[in-house]
């Protein structure tokens, strides 16, 4: 026996979380389905394979104040804002979960940053299993799946007349009221093959390739417009400036990317990546060699979103193949 919601109990209880939380969930903007606050159950999409953009945003924001300088009376005070309402993420797909698990890594390590560990804490994640694919999709490969439940407090999984509810975290289950749940005998659906890419090994066929001519030549086609690093779930470059007006300073944080000319030019002028083929080996060495190295796991999660969205067809899952096979023994 299986804890299932009603659709009816769960529109409910969405619109109670309105309440005294943030509502963060998909709905349609200018023909988009994206992540946005909503107001009204009536504005979520249920029905999507995936969003355009992840809820990296809402953990990682496109831009957000650090803190406030202020100076009064000859005396400087920082000021760093507080996030105070508590959130809840509805309709999370398990690639973009293991996505903010894989965030997690770099941001919570000590010293831990503190505006992602304060959204961390103050946010909760309900997941809704794939039913379907998208084409682009290879999350299977990159270790997660439609159906995997890591890194949520709740997992929902559709079907008929309902929900099939998986609480997994205390979070998870101090959200949800057992008096809307009820039990059913129900399967859970067939999950959904996603496309193989081959994965195992990569990091050590990475490092072979590392001075390959082939990082150049798949740079060629690249126009910098950063595309692929806004859609990634777990793209994490930055850039920091300090804005003042009326004597108070405000330091801001905002997405940048590493295939951004001059992102990595130092004081004095000089680039350790003026090139574009440097800087696209950085993309994919990250991804596929020192975030493994450092950390574990690989620092894609296969939503393809990148493959998707870049407008010359630089496909992450050829680059694995490629790199593969310049990698194998002759």
């Amino acid at each position: 026996m299986s804890q299932f919601i009603s659709k009816q109990h769960l529109l409910s209880w969405l619109g109670q979380l309105m309440e005294n939380r943030h509502l963060v969930a998909p709905a349609r903007v200018d023909g988009l389905i994206l992540f946005k606050e909503v107001g009204r159950v009536e504005d979520i999409v249920f029905d999507y394979e995936n969003t355009t953009l992840s809820p990296k945003e809402w953990f990682f924001p496109k831009t957000e104040t650090l803190f406030y300088v202020e100076r009064k009376d000859g005396k400087v005070e920082l000021l760093p804002p507080e996030i105070e309402k508590e959130t809840v993420i509805f309709g999370i797909r398990p690639c973009d979960a293991r996505g903010i698990t894989i965030l997690d890594l770099p941001y919570l390590a000590d010293p831990a940053d503190t505006f992602y560990r304060q959204h961390r804490e103050k946010t909760a994640m309900v997941g809704l299993s794939c039913l379907t694919a998208c084409p682009e999709c290879f999350c299977e490969s990159m270790g997660s799946g439609p159906q995997d439940t890591a890194g949520l407090d709740i997992m929902l999984t559709e079907v008929k007349d309902g929900y099939l509810v998986e609480i997994l975290t205390e979070k998870g289950k101090s959200l949800l009221s057992e008096g809307l749940l009820s039990t059913a005998d129900l399967p859970k659906p067939k999950a959904p093959k996603t496309a193989a890419v081959p994965s195992e090994g990569v990091v050590q066929k990475m490092r072979q390739a590392f001075d390959s001519a082939y990082w150049s030549r798949v740079a060629d086609r690249c126009i910098h417009c950063n595309v692929c690093a806004y859609v990634c779930p777990t793209c994490y470059c930055f850039d920091v400036r300090d804005y003042t007006d009326k004597g108070r300073t405000e330091r801001v944080r905002s997405w940048e990317s590493c295939q951004s000319p001059g992102f990595t030019k130092i004081a004095g002028g000089h680039d350790p990546r003026a090139n574009k083929g440097a800087r696209m080996r950085q993309r994919f060495g990250h991804k596929l060699l020192y975030f493994p190295e450092q950390f574990g796991p690989l620092h894609c999660v296969g939503c393809g979103r990148c493959v998707r969205s870049c407008p010359v067809n630089i496909d992450i899952r050829e680059i694995i193949e490629d790199v593969q096979k310049m990698g194998a023994p002759k």
